[in-house]
């Protein structure tokens, strides 16, 4: 893994990640920890969700001692990483997904050479990824908000890192790897924040609580310090950014939104005033408010 942390601690924090998730939906689960590697009908990085569904059909504790410790099976299929941090619940979850989405489906032969190229997932958008990123810890969340915005959450750190314009990710790397690697942020970056700008101070504890989906796009639950926190980044109309909705609970009464600088881009909300970077909610949208990444 990435020199990021420590194995013992990349587990447990990616244990934490897991455990935050919401439910037991086993289609979530497999989009956001199983989809990069494995499409429903075609062999991708690993075999197809048909396949798996064959080898694995009436054989729910062989395909969690499966996932827990992988191991070579065929060559030129690259080894699949641990997924023991999910837990026997989640895991079962994916299991039963796999089982019945793949239900009189017949699985797409395709050359070795087509196998690594942009595939339907990939190409779907909105699209949430848990992989290895650039300038991210290893609990990373990669998030195509449409074809032309995407960002990277820290659940980690519970904060956005950075947002990007043009084309999504290159996870062949870490795939290639093992997960040794990151992947390659195709576009560039508009914005990088260093820090969370919410009234936290940088020694707060920071929790993750999870996400939820709704229109194929998360709102992250964490806790910074004693302020509880949802946010959620949507696309504007036309293609002219991007609104990030705050909604904030036990933040201090009076209090300053530190922003960072946008490449290209500017900072607008309705929802107070600003002093340069320094954006303060009217009282009545202290708890919840949005501001508004657009183009020039």
């Amino acid at each position: 893994m990435p020199d990021i942390l420590s194995r013992r601690a990349l587990l447990a924090t990616l244990a934490a990640v897991a455990t935050a998730l919401p439910g037991q939906d086993g289609k979530q689960l497999f989009q956001s920890f199983c989809g990069a590697c494995h499409l429903p009908d075609r062999v991708h990085v690993g075999p197809s969700a048909i396949e798996i569904a064959g080898l694995y059909r009436g054989k729910r504790a062989e395909f969690l001692a499966w996932c827990k410790a992988p191991s070579p099976k065929r060559k030129g299929v690259i080894q699949m990483p641990p997924m023991g941090y999910l837990g026997d619940a989640k895991l079962t979850a994916i299991h039963r997904h796999i089982l019945a989405s793949t239900v009189g489906q017949k699985e797409v032969v395709v050359k070795n050479a087509d196998r690594f190229r942009a595939s339907p997932s990939m190409r779907r958008r909105p699209l949430v990824m848990r992989i290895f990123m650039p300038d991210a810890g290893p609990a990373a969340i990669a998030v195509a908000v449409n074809d032309d915005y995407h960002y990277c959450f820290d659940a980690g750190a519970c904060r956005l890192r950075y947002v990007w314009q043009g084309d999504f990710i290159d996870g062949w790397p870490v795939w290639r790897a093992n997960g040794n690697a990151l992947a390659k942020i195709v576009g560039d970056i508009v914005l990088r924040e260093p820090r969370s700008p919410l009234p936290v101070q940088q020694s707060d504890k920071r929790k993750f609580l999870g996400y939820r989906l709704r229109a194929g796009l998360p709102t992250f639950r964490y806790r910074l310090g004693e302020v509880r926190v949802e946010e959620r980044i949507t696309p504007l109309p036309g293609g002219r950014g991007l609104a990030r909705r705050f909604r904030l609970e036990g933040a201090p009464r009076d209090w300053r939104l530190r922003l960072t600088a946008p490449v290209g881009m500017t900072w607008r909300s309705g929802d107070g005033e600003f002093d340069g970077l320094e954006f303060t909610p009217a009282v009545s949208k202290r708890a919840e408010f949005t501001l508004t990444l657009e183009q020039k």
